[in-house]
């Protein structure tokens, strides 16, 4: 990787701040913190992100080179001129994502039969997700997104009916006892591999939505400090992350839902059975 060497003058007008989630700190503390945990940042700065994008250009750039007296300004308009540059599309402002525990009740079921029938009908990701909270909290159980989607997938992988192949079993890998664990995000490993952008975990997020838009779930907002896979080393970067977790219950109305759904396992395996890579289908 190229190094970038700024000059004097560059550095004192850049302001550089540090947090720790929601903490922050000063650069003393996190030079601190990185030298603790042997780690040196991968830090790249996109400066179309703080300087006025129609500035590059190469006649701009080079007018600017005259009137600043900057040869490095001439130099990259001589470089954006030959090469040209690729500008990102026009960014979209992310919309908030409400959080689960904010989620209003909107609709209820008098009869668990009509929810089962409105869960059958809906056919997609959402519908499975939720369908996963029911079979796996219905004996009362207190458990997280993640408890939730490791006891299914190892379940599914131990009875065999689903193909290796299933989107389900995305985000996640074998550990030396066999058993199947979340990927967490680690050097080498990209983010699209990790648990947190798997199928099933969007399942889940999107199944509690509707689940607590129905008013058939409890969440409690909790804080976790330190990285939930064990293999990762307590010195490291992840041993210091800070997590919101919520533990999901069912209310009463849920776990009858659940126990009135007699085939709710075999709606669960169907529904990933579907999702199976296309090359795999066509084998099959």
């Amino acid at each position: 990787m190229q190094m970038l060497s700024l000059d004097r003058s560059c550095l004192f007008n850049m302001k550089v701040s540090f947090k720790l989630g929601e903490t922050t700190l000063d650069t003393a503390e996190a030079s601190a913190l990185f030298s603790a945990t042997e780690v040196t940042p991968d830090i790249t700065v996109d400066i179309l992100d703080h300087i006025d994008v129609s500035i590059i250009d190469a006649k701009k750039l080079f007018s600017l080179s005259v009137e600043k007296k900057n040869p490095t300004l001439a130099t990259l308009a001589a470089k954006f001129a030959i090469e040209g540059i690729q500008k990102p599309a026009k960014r979209k402002r992310s919309t908030e994502v409400k959080r689960i525990i904010d989620i209003e009740q909107v609709k209820h079921f008098d009869d668990p039969s009509e929810a089962i029938a409105a869960l059958i009908e809906m056919n997609n990701l959402r519908a499975v997700g939720a369908a996963m909270i029911l079979y796996a909290l219905k004996q009362g159980q207190k458990k997280t997104l993640r408890q939730i989607a490791v006891t299914m997938v190892n379940e599914m992988a131990y009875r065999g009916e689903v193909s290796a192949d299933s989107d389900c079993f995305k985000g996640f890998v074998k550990d030396v006892e066999g058993n199947l664990r979340p990927i967490s995000k680690a050097p080498g490993i990209k983010r699209t591999e990790c648990f947190h952008a798997s199928p099933v975990y969007q399942a889940l997020r999107e199944g509690l939505s509707l689940l607590c838009s129905w008013g058939m779930t409890e969440t409690t907002k909790t804080v976790e400090w330190g990285a939930k896979d064990k293999k990762i080393a307590p010195n490291s970067t992840a041993s210091l992350l800070r997590r919101t977790v919520y533990m999901i219950e069912l209310n009463e109305g849920a776990k009858q839902l659940s126990r009135d759904w007699a085939d709710i396992g075999d709606f669960i395996t169907m529904m990933w059975s579907k999702r199976v890579r296309a090359s795999h289908r066509i084998a099959g």
